[in-house]
């Protein structure tokens, strides 16, 4: 009979210890999602309206960057929510001054670059 109120105790012991871990991974995971983002944006020449292939786009910041696919599309993941410089380097377009995202407020920042002839 003691041996059995043992083992009892100690698989409640567990299962307790099991439900506590799993609780705290849940928060963790709860708080990571709404403290990060994401936000995207076409780049296209000005004059023409046409997507831009292979755009260097840089979130000044965090030191992060990433190129335009073949729609011009660009995209940061994962990144906390606040003020962000996005900058861009292209050949043959001039590099305009780094334009402002607020991420908690937007979630597009559409680009259109003008040629530097």
């Amino acid at each position: 009979m003691k041996t059995q109120v043992i083992i009892l105790m100690a698989l409640l012991m567990v299962g307790l210890t099991n439900t506590k871990a799993e609780e705290k991974e849940n928060s963790k995971t709860a708080t990571t999602t709404t403290l990060t983002t994401s936000f995207s944006g076409t780049i296209t020449d000005a004059a023409t309206g046409e997507s831009l292939v292979g755009v260097k786009v840089v979130l000044e910041e965090l030191n992060m960057t990433t190129y335009t696919d073949f729609d011009g599309h660009y995209e940061f993941t994962n990144i906390n929510k606040g003020k962000y410089s996005v900058s861009t380097d292209y050949v043959s377009y001039k590099a305009d001054e780094a334009l402002s995202i607020d991420t908690s407020e937007s979630k597009d920042l559409d680009i259109a670059l003008k040629a530097d002839l």
